[in-house]
């Protein structure tokens, strides 16, 4: 037989023998007992100073009616005790829920591997966060109907006070509905609209002439664009732009559209027209679509920079380190979801005094050896 090991001072339970309950029991019979919250509260600095809790809670919010030794001596317990506000209570205060939402109309893994949108991302939370709210992502496969669906939604539970729009259609109907659902929203884009919004744009028109500039500089003679989805109103914008660009300078081009993967790159490569002239260069939309470009371009036995130069409208690390380096443009994408994040919380909380249009500043070009830096 094995013996205990639990020492005999601790007693040893015989028939017979009434139930005591150890020093850490927290059970009476199956059912759990709750703990005792640590967290104090406005009832815990009432009971600490003898006060009422009206009185707590007028002091902590600043209300008239408590004198100012007693604000400051409420306020000196509050901060000795480690009191915080509830995030719940203030949120059913304010009237509002203390959350922002984007939905990302995208697959998860295929986002999580794309640069721009998580540094977007991180730039919204970065914003919300400071503003002490909180950034709900959620995504969705079903296209723009499950959308509307997810905004409807959270306006019906009002789980959100406001959303931030990405990759605005021509002709989107996101804006009208979000107004008619009384949800404020701020959009990364050039939308020109009706509705209420605060919005962040980018230096589309000098960011095109940038890139064109290069690829005379650097000697190329054609001009071969690689597009995200068509529908995206920013595509249309950038492709109609170099197109005008290279009209101007008689530089002869031609576009695909891929999406913005690898493969996206690979599959608008292989519908691209790669002869339209001797020496041309590629245009990519995104850093993705760019590395699938070049991988494709290298199992050609295409020389890249010498026989075909290679663009990024986004720059990253793996466009740095990708063989060869790609010639980048590096546009800030944390800077610019920081910024629509702050404008749309500023607006839900109506600040008069915030712009509602900022555009960031021109991107910097980073040449590389994908151009013959």
């Amino acid at each position: 037989m094995c013996e205990s090991s639990v020492p005999a001072t601790r007693g040893t339970l015989r028939a017979g023998d009434p139930l005591r309950p150890g020093p850490h029991a927290v059970r009476t019979g199956s059912i759990p007992m709750p703990r005792k919250s640590t967290r104090p509260t406005v009832a815990t600095i009432a009971g600490d100073l003898g006060i009422s809790a009206a009185t707590v809670s007028y002091a902590l919010n600043d209300k008239p009616g408590v004198s100012a030794a007693l604000r400051e001596r409420v306020l000196e317990h509050a901060r000795t005790v480690g009191w915080t506000p509830h995030s719940g209570a203030q949120a059913l205060r304010r009237g509002r829920s203390g959350n922002i939402g984007l939905v990302l109309v995208r697959d998860p893994e295929e986002v999580s591997r794309e640069p721009f949108y998580s540094s977007v991302t991180a730039g919204i939370e970065s914003a919300t966060s400071a503003h002490g709210y909180e950034l709900m992502v959620r995504f969705v496969t079903g296209g723009g109907s499950q959308e509307a669906e997810v905004f409807r939604t959270w306006a019906r539970q009002r789980r959100v006070d406001g959303v931030v729009l990405l990759d605005l259609a021509q002709d989107d109907p996101r804006p009208a509905l979000l107004e008619s659902l009384n949800l404020a929203f701020g959009l990364l884009g050039h939308y020109q609209g009706p509705e209420n919004f605060v919005r962040v744009e980018s230096a589309e028109w000098p960011d095109a002439r940038t890139v064109i500039d290069h690829l005379l500089e650097r000697g190329y003679d054609g001009c071969i664009q690689l597009t995200g989805p068509a529908g995206y109103a920013h595509e249309e914008r950038r492709r109609t732009r170099i197109q005008e660009l290279c009209a101007e300078h008689g530089l002869p081009h031609s576009w695909a559209s891929g999406r913005y993967t690898i493969d996206g790159g690979r599959s608008a490569f292989a519908q691209a027209d790669c002869a339209v002239s001797a020496r041309p260069a590629i245009i990519a939309s995104s850093d993705l679509l760019a590395i699938g470009a070049l991988r494709s371009a290298q199992e050609a036995g295409i020389d890249v920079p010498r026989q075909l130069g290679l663009i990024s409208w986004d720059d990253s690390l793996i466009a740095e380190v990708t063989s060869p380096a790609i010639t980048a443009l590096s546009r800030r994408p944390f800077e610019m979801g920081h910024s629509v994040g702050d404008l749309l919380v500023r607006q839900i909380e109506g600040q008069d005094d915030i712009e509602k249009v900022l555009e960031v500043a021109e991107a910097t070009l980073i040449p590389r050896a994908s151009t013959g830096s």
